[in-house]
């Protein structure tokens, strides 16, 4: 049966005590949403009206009361466009609500829904309230997104003392891990990553038996801060199983978490299907797919060129940009597949080096120099399997695997 918004504040300030009674925290986030649950009893709040704070309190019951008097309090405030008020009375609310999760026995993953949702907003309200400043007073930074990386650094030292409440301790790792990247202070993440390592290692705790919208969301952002830190087989490690576990009607998650495991798994050498890109609307990897596909240096460097602005906004920009040494890869194996149908079974393994000079050249404006330095490099990174002879003027590939599995190679 389908929940009904209640009709008034006091009905739902009722069904506030009644769903903290019975441990329903999904149903209490949508209570609160004033576009769900809460948009019949707003009405009451009318802009310049008298606060339902203290009301709120009291009706809500002894023990949560405190919590719905400050969040009414945050949306009268909301009403009444009063901006810092309202970030006063939702920051204090989600300590309240997080104060009384770490007292509550046991788990009490029941609340860490509302936790939740209480750190959207903030987050939110902090972003909206850093942007109207800037744009009044011309100026840079987010004062506001820094105060509540305080405040949620303040609960992360709280709650990694709290063994039974590591759910709630995972989403505020999350939360800072956001706040992090937007204020483009990335090399903090390692810190709490090694934090939550510590306690997984010491409790037996395990990140994947937490609620699936916690553990997705911790593992893509841990997968996000390894991108950044160039550590790819973990990033591909975690991305991959946040993908996995991301239901496939959240779209919009799913293709979030794509637009970092995809360059991954092509520097790890593994393509993605076009239907999966094409699905997912990334149409901006393609053409670059395609191009690894084939060995076509010039479309690769086109539609980086093209797309380098977006690259660079998400973070990724070197990551591709490395794709060029796969894109090369290809384009040697297209031209040792081509020149050994001319050669002896006997000899198939020794070519000169003019075909790949002249293709590299066609390809990438590259001299002979530079096409042995690129070659060259490919051996080392153990994409290629061989040695060049300069004296002789050939290029020598190994008789079994000349071109190595992407396991292989040195990244």
């Amino acid at each position: 049966m389908s929940l009904q918004p209640p009709a008034t504040l006091a009905g739902l300030c009722h069904s506030y005590k009644r769903f903290c009674d019975r441990q329903e925290g999904t149903k209490l986030v949508w209570l609160l949403d004033p576009d769900r649950g809460a948009q019949h009893a707003i009405k009451e709040m009318l802009p310049k009206g008298s606060s339902p704070q203290a009301f709120a309190t009291k009706q809500g019951g002894p023990e949560y009361g405190e919590a719905l008097g400050l969040y009414l309090g945050y949306l009268h405030a909301k009403i009444n466009s009063e901006a810092v008020r309202e970030l006063e009375l939702l920051c204090t609310c989600t300590k309240t609500w997080v104060q009384l999760y770490m007292e509550a026995p046991g788990t009490a993953v029941w609340m860490t829904p509302l936790m939740m949702h209480l750190c959207n907003l903030s987050r939110r309200t902090c972003i909206a309230l850093d942007e109207a400043k800037r744009q009044q007073a011309s100026t840079s930074g987010s004062p506001c997104l820094t105060r509540l990386v305080e405040i949620h650094r303040d609960l992360f030292q709280k709650l990694n003392k709290e063994r039974e409440k590591r759910a709630g301790h995972v989403w505020v790792c999350c939360e800072l891990l956001r706040a992090y990247f937007k204020l483009g202070q990335i090399s903090q993440g390692s810190f709490l990553l090694n934090a939550l390592n510590q306690s997984q290692s010491r409790e037996d705790f395990r990140v994947t038996d937490l609620p699936k919208a916690i553990a997705v969301t911790f593992f893509f952002y841990w997968g996000k801060q390894s991108v950044f830190t160039h550590n790819l087989k973990e990033a591909d490690d975690k991305l991959s199983w946040a993908f996995e576990h991301c239901p496939p009607t959240h779209r919009v998650n799913r293709r979030k978490i794509l637009l970092y495991l995809v360059p991954c798994k092509l520097r790890l050498g593994v393509l993605p299907r076009q239907d999966l890109l094409k699905s997912n609307d990334l149409y901006i990897f393609t053409d670059i797919v395609q191009s690894i596909r084939e060995g076509n240096v010039q479309v690769f460097n086109r539609k980086m060129e093209e797309h380098a602005a977006d690259f660079i906004k998400m973070g990724t920009f070197l990551i591709m940009m490395k794709l060029k040494f796969t894109v090369m890869r290809s384009l040697v194996k297209g031209v040792h597949r081509e020149v050994r149908k001319s050669l002896p079974k006997n000899a198939d393994h020794k070519m000169d080096l003019t075909p790949f000079e002249q293709v590299f050249d066609w390809q990438d404006a590259c001299d002979p120099d530079e096409t042995a330095c690129m070659i060259s490099s490919l051996i080392y990174q153990n994409a290629v399997k061989g040695y060049l002879s300069h004296e002789h003027r050939k290029i020598v590939f190994a008789k079994d695997t000349p071109f190595p599995a992407p396991s292989a190679w040195r990244i």
